[in-house]
């Protein structure tokens, strides 16, 4: 059976590894990068053709000391104009705005990082399969009790 092929994006390098650490000892998923910036996201995305791309909307856009944040509705075009992949958003915060643009822009979930980690391999390999039908996402809603950070 062949793994599913999984791209990190987040500014964050110690939320990628954690990301990359918690994935790779799935015998399903293999990580195939993470990246910190976005450029080099879509450079990796376009070389690696990872199956699902995990990505934080927050991701610096022009170097380490930029945190411009991504529009929505251009990175996910333009991530999808050069890769396979599938893209489930994973963000530390709820934005109903940003998530709506985003699910309209074409990814197929859009999750807090707070999500377990059963449930986070779950949504990736539902959205990995090409050939099943994506079934609708079920929002993954903030627990009022934790502040949502990663």
């Amino acid at each position: 059976m062949n793994r599913i092929r999984v791209l990190i994006i987040d500014e964050h390098p110690a939320v990628c590894q954690a990301l990359a650490s918690r994935l790779d000892s799935v015998p399903t998923i293999a990580v195939v990068g993470s990246m910190s910036e976005f450029a080099a996201g879509l450079l990796g995305a376009n070389d690696l053709q990872p199956d699902v791309i995990l990505l934080e909307l927050k991701t610096r856009t022009d170097g380490p000391h930029t945190r411009l944040g991504l529009d929505p509705v251009s990175a996910i075009s333009t991530l999808l104009a050069s890769s396979r992949g599938r893209i489930i958003v994973l963000t530390s915060y709820l934005d109903e705005s940003e998530r709506d643009e985003a699910l309209q822009a074409g990814a197929k979930r859009y999750l807090l990082k707070d999500i377990d980690t059963s449930r986070l391999i779950s949504e990736i390999e539902a959205v990995a399969c090409p050939d099943c039908r994506v079934p609708p996402l079920k929002q993954h809603r903030p627990n009022p009790s934790h502040n949502n950070h990663v």
